[in-house]
């Protein structure tokens, strides 16, 4: 009898329940959530602006994380593939309807201090620039907010149907829903590019409203992705072990998962890379400004970093270490060898969003370097968003079984394989 007991709690020990993230994270998220509205609003001008430039960094990395699972959850529903199978429940949850809302309510402080974000939202400023006067009709207050309701309204409502439909199939098993679901899936993507370029742009690259980059939007999309794709696999892989991962588990998926953060690393390479290859050949001072203000010839520097030193760690820790890693079928072979990788990637993606955020700040904070005592607000704002990110995640995930019982192709793989 003892035995029996002991076996069955040590075998619940091994039942993965993502659930559980939810109430540790609300409170962290809620404090810190708290202490980010309060040196927001009631600090003094260089906190309050500090601040909101933290806030915003912890947003976008947040909210490029939540698109990139639903980018995810798109390109799944539209070639059914294999792979992702084995963690579109985490994507779906990362990329719900309610991440989008609840990112949408954490973006209202911003919304709230548009004039000491953006150039463009200062009447004052406008008047005395022709680049902004001619850009009026485009960035003005009311247009932006309009457009960013309108993003979230498309996100929301197609994360809520696929979810909807991925829900009412794990009911009744009928495959024509699975069906209908890439049928809109596949024009989703294409929405999916076109209202992530434009919402990039309106959230970060109008920072810095005299200077514009035709690939910065398909780049923070691939950038976002890898990021999400980094973290889908580090939850799934550090959780192989327990059920139901244990079930589908063998090198041939854990190859296929590293297969595409390869192929998203190559992404991620080939469009920063081109990026730069075409402001050098246009050698224009107003696109140049990008790479000047996050080099490493920025005055005033500090005595012992720079955004040059920044950009390299997401030249060799983005690009070269997953690509000599990701490129061995070694490292693909065991679910713990990729998640070391995933987990290196993810670590790495924060540093690719801190450069191209941090330094478009207005006031001049990029001119100070990365290391500043900013970085405790930073990293303050990061984990607050990230906190209420988590609860919504673990809220969602735990509604459906961490594998669709519709859909048996993995099951039967791991099953044959043996």
């Amino acid at each position: 009898m003892t035995t029996t007991t002991h076996d069955t709690i040590q075998q619940d020990s091994k039942t993965l329940n993502l659930g559980r993230l939810a109430p540790a994270s609300s409170v962290i998220g809620l404090i810190g959530l708290v202490v980010c509205l309060v040196l927001m609003f009631t600090g003094n001008d260089t906190m309050k602006t500090q601040m909101m430039g933290s806030y915003m960094f912890g947003f976008i990395f947040w909210i490029g994380i939540s698109l990139g699972f639903f980018g995810l959850t798109l390109l799944h529903n539209t070639v059914r593939g294999n792979w992702s199978v084995s963690i579109i429940r985490i994507l779906e949850a990362g990329g719900s309807y309610l991440t989008f809302i609840v990112m949408f309510v954490l973006f209202l402080p911003i919304v709230a201090n548009l004039k000491s974000m953006y150039a463009w939202a200062d009447p004052e400023k406008v008047k005395a620039d022709p680049v902004l006067i001619y850009k009026s009709a485009y960035l003005n207050p009311s247009f932006f907010i309009a457009r960013l309701a309108i993003y979230i309204l498309l996100w929301a409502g197609l994360a809520w149907f696929l979810r909807n439909s991925a829900m009412r199939q794990e009911a009744s098993k009928d495959f024509k829903l699975e069906s209908g679901r890439s049928s809109w899936a596949a024009p989703g993507l294409v929405m999916f590019f076109l209202t992530c370029t434009f919402a990039f742009t309106d959230w970060v690259m109008s920072l810095e409203p005299h200077w514009y980059s035709t690939m910065y939007g398909t780049w923070t999309i691939v950038s976002s992705t890898l990021g999400a794709l980094a973290l889908a696999t580090l939850i799934f892989c550090v959780n192989a072990d327990k059920v139901p991962f244990k079930s589908i588990m063998r090198p041939d998926l854990t190859k296929d998962l590293g297969n595409m953060l390869f192929v998203l690393t190559m992404l991620w390479g080939y469009t920063s890379l081109s990026q730069f290859l075409i402001i050098w050949n246009g050698n224009l001072p107003e696109t140049a400004s990008y790479y000047h203000a996050r080099g490493s010839n920025v005055e005033p520097m500090t005595s012992n970093f720079t955004w040059g030193a920044v950009g390299l760690i997401g030249i060799v820790g983005q690009f070269f270490i997953p690509f000599f890693a990701l490129i061995t079928p070694r490292t693909k072979k065991t679910a713990m060898n990729l998640a070391k990788v995933a987990g290196w990637v993810f670590v790495v993606h924060i540093a690719d969003v801190y450069l191209y955020v941090i330094p478009a700040l207005p006031g001049g904070r990029g001119l100070a370097g990365p290391v500043t005592p900013a970085l405790v607000t930073d990293a303050l704002a990061w984990v607050a968003i990230g906190a209420v990110w988590l609860f919504v995640f673990g809220t969602m995930v735990k509604k459906a079984p961490l594998l669709p019982t519709y859909d048996t192709r993995l099951q039967e793989a791991a099953q044959n394989a043996h």
